[in-house]
């Protein structure tokens, strides 16, 4: 039996994370034996598979990272269990499983996630760049083409990458609920790259007053987002749900899901929302939104910022529900596309 490890932050409620988890999870039910290491000893919001080794931290980077320890602990483990591969989950922790498994034959691949156009902090930068130029990871996974291009500059031309998206989840559907006149929109409430204050600014221009906005997925009360909304008067129309453990039953109430994100690595939300059958509004922020919605057809893309397109689109499926039947519709075969056989097929050829 195949070993494959997959490393990733923690297991607590995030993009990265529950990317890493999904493909964990699919990797086993496909026969393979995984470990999963995490850097962060943090609380678990996503659940692996029972038979999944997982390998956490032993009283150290519970609020910080220690560099050292980290190393030594990503080296050790990574060396007891000698896997057929690794597959690491972002940058920098890719960079610190170069460092840790300098000498070692084992190949080490990387996910990257990160919008390309997001600034690490220098300290990071500097790390990055060094471990980098010690060790080389044999391959590399971009989700969108735009990164791709962006990350193969960084690497090198030696580094082969491929464009891989994330696998979306099974969506559970609940017939029996009714759809509701609201408006949703995924995500934390204090990640300023989520963009949810440009929406709360569209939601103000939208003629019809009778739907509610609904933001969902968040750990803090979003005190600076109702502020805005205060500001603008709309605060009286927008719930702040906080974190959703059953998030598909708000996808199965909404009738509408908007993303107003200034870059994402890739939008994992927008995907669920899609699978879910919603009809959905995307800003075209780097990068992500080009490779699933073609504009029109399965979804609806507005230029960056535009605050009064944005509104006149969320009026327009308001007041044209045939229309959001028939986005609603086509998104949903994004299912096949993206679905977990279909992309943990790909990992497996690109890694193994």
């Amino acid at each position: 039996m195949k070993r494959i490890c997959l490393i990733s932050p923690a297991l607590t409620m995030g993009g990265m994370e529950r990317a890493s988890v999904n493909l964990a999870n699919a990797l086993n039910e496909e026969g393979y034996k995984v470990y999963f290491i995490v850097i962060l000893k943090k609380q678990h919001f996503f659940d692996l598979n029972a038979n999944i080794t997982l390998i956490e931290p032993n009283l150290f980077n519970i609020n910080s990272i220690s560099l050292l320890k980290t190393i030594t602990y990503l080296r050790k483990n990574i060396k007891t269990i000698n896997p057929d591969s690794t597959l690491v989950f972002g940058q920098f922790y890719g960079a610190l499983s170069m460092l840790a498994t300098f000498g070692f034959k084992n190949k080490i691949y990387l996910s990257e996630r990160s919008s390309p156009f997001y600034v690490w902090p220098l300290s990071q930068r500097i790390i990055n760049k060094f471990c980098f130029s010690i060790k080389k990871p044999d391959g590399l996974i971009a989700q969108t083409s735009i990164a791709k291009k962006y990350q193969q500059l960084y690497y090198g031309k030696n580094v082969k990458i491929e464009v891989i998206h994330n696998q979306v989840r099974e969506i559970n559907y609940f017939p029996d609920i009714k759809r509701e006149k609201i408006i949703l929109a995924v995500g934390r409430f204090n990640d300023i790259s989520k963009g949810f204050d440009l929406l709360i600014q569209s939601f103000a221009l939208v003629k019809n007053e009778d739907w509610r906005l609904v933001f969902a997925g968040g750990d803090e009360n979003g005190q600076h987002l109702r502020n805005i909304a205060s500001n603008y008067n709309v605060l009286h129309r927008i719930d702040f749900l906080g974190k959703v453990l059953r998030i598909d039953e708000v996808y199965a109430k909404a009738s509408i899901f908007v993303i107003p994100s200034r870059s994402e690595g890739f939008p994992n939300a927008l995907c669920e929302a899609m699978a879910a059958g919603l009809p959905c509004i995307s800003f075209d922020f780097v990068a992500g939104p080009r490779d699933i919605i073609d504009n029109g057809k399965n979804g609806i893309i507005v230029e960056f910022g535009n605050l009064e397109k944005l509104a006149e689109e969320i009026d327009l499926l308001i007041s044209n529900e045939e229309l959001r039947f028939k986005l609603g519709a086509n998104a949903k075969f994004i299912s096949d596309t993206l679905g977990k056989k279909n992309i943990t097929k790909k990992i497996i050829d690109f890694i193994l």
